[in-house]
């Protein structure tokens, strides 16, 4: 489940981190898109635009994040503590 409070709209960014997360260790479509709570057409849509960007790479039907998508996942991690801090 998403850290993310229910009730409120998510951003761009934080449904990116849920999907690169979601699929650490590998996934079908269809888990992320449970998991991260998104319609097939807007799974779509984000798995196209990181795949162009080689943040997730498909194969046989599963998905996997990508050495530069576990990077990102680290940055963004590292840029919350700080405004956590800083809050």
């Amino acid at each position: 489940m998403s850290d993310f409070p229910s009730g409120k709209r998510r951003s761009r960014h934080d449904i990116i981190i849920e999907i690169l997360k979601a699929a650490k260790d590998g996934a079908k479509k269809t888990a992320i898109m449970y998991k991260v709570r998104l319609s097939f057409p807007q799974l779509e849509k984000y798995l196209n635009a990181m795949k162009k960007a080689d943040f997730i790479s498909e194969k046989t039907g599963f998905w996997k994040t990508t050495e530069k998508g576990l990077h990102a996942i680290e940055l963004c991690e590292i840029c919350c503590r700080i405004i956590e801090e800083v809050s």
